[in-house]
């Protein structure tokens, strides 16, 4: 079974359809515009409570920000 690891494409996508920015999101995570920035382009993978946030933040379900999650795995 694929590890799963969080994905930087999905988290662009669904912050832009948000309609946040990524400064916005990094005031409300509590971090540095340079973390998500990060975290948007694979240069850093977010510690561990930081997925549950960006989904709290950003309104989506938690599984839209990790590949190889139990969706992927069904439809494989």
């Amino acid at each position: 079974m694929p590890a799963r690891t969080f994905s930087p494409d999905a988290l662009r996508q669904i912050r832009r359809e948000r309609g946040v920015t990524q400064v916005e999101l990094a005031a409300a995570l509590g971090r540095s515009f340079t973390s998500v920035s990060m975290y948007e382009n694979g240069r850093s993978t977010p510690p561990v409570e930081v997925p549950a946030a960006i989904a709290d933040t950003l309104n989506a379900p938690m599984d839209a920000f990790v590949t190889g999650s139990a969706r992927e795995l069904v439809s494989a």
